[in-house]
């Protein structure tokens, strides 16, 4: 499963980088949002699963859903619209497995500090090449540092959720989307240009990234260990970079090269004495 993950949400990207060729960032996630919700309450229709019972566990579920699903996307998209650049983004979402580590209730070896280190190493080293000059605004950095701690502290109230993950989504994501429906005005309103490409990404990252992969990532969190789930991120970039050089023929550096070889070492110290899940 955690290969599998890794490469379903390393295409994320690639499809987005598609996308958005003819949608703003928010109609995209909206329409993203939209499509995954009305599957997995499908899904949830036709099965029995069992739901919440108390207006407290639904509560939690919700919050749980705007941190992890529309706080972190709102602020990853704000923060590029405030000239972050994509790759000091990473970096700072890139500190997210070593918070983990800090936070969490699992004993850290040090050889795993060591890994997590190395994995953020690689992880600039990766990125190096998309760094520019820190001409971002004030709002973007605290943008990015919002989006880091949504994603954080989501994840770790997503630990403590055990009902069945299309009903946990599905509640998460009906909140998501009145959220972001709500930012829709104030960031570029509606603005689609239907055509193959368009939809092909779009119902990739509805069906494929917000419901598929995500829903392993969530198994993931509920039955492994968060230090060892959170590191898989850190290979996200570096297999992106491999798609985007298969696929648009775009050059890989040298300095990316040797990264992936940081982070796949990270990963190998981080992960050496036990499974994932």
């Amino acid at each position: 499963m955690p290969v599998s993950f890794i490469l379903t949400w390393s295409s994320g990207a690639i499809f987005v980088k598609l996308g958005l060729k003819y949608a703003n960032p928010f109609t995209f996630v909206f329409l993203c949002f939209l499509l995954s919700t009305a599957l997995l309450w499908g899904i949830c229709l036709m099965s029995r699963f069992i739901y919440p019972k108390t207006i407290k566990e639904w509560g939690y579920i919700v919050v749980t859903g705007l941190l992890l699903q529309a706080g972190y996307q709102i602020f990853y998209f704000f923060a590029l619209d405030q000239h972050m650049s994509p790759g000091m983004l990473a970096i700072i979402l890139g500190a997210q497995p070593i918070i983990t580590a800090f936070l969490g209730e699992n004993k850290t070896r040090y050889e795993q500090w060591f890994g997590l280190f190395l994995g953020l190493s690689g992880l600039i080293l990766v990125v190096f090449d998309n760094i520019t000059k820190p001409n971002f605004t004030l709002y973007g950095l605290i943008s990015a540092i919002l989006c880091l701690v949504c994603i954080t502290t989501g994840t770790f109230m997503q630990k403590q959720i055990h009902i069945s993950q299309p009903v946990n989504m599905a509640i998460q994501y009906s909140g998501g989307i009145l959220v972001v429906s709500m930012f829709l005005p104030f960031f570029g309103g509606w603005h689609v240009q239907c055509n193959s490409t368009f939809l092909i990404s779009l119902f990739w990252m509805a069906l494929v990234i917000s419901v598929g992969a995500s829903m392993m990532m969530y198994f993931m969190i509920q039955k492994g260990n968060l230090t060892n789930v959170t590191s898989l991120l850190y290979a996200v970039p570096p297999v992106t970079a491999l798609l985007d050089y298969i696929i648009f023929k775009n050059q890989l550096s040298f300095m990316a090269g040797l990264g992936m070889v940081f982070i796949i070492a990270g990963l190998f110290l981080i992960n050496r004495q036990g499974k994932i899940i």
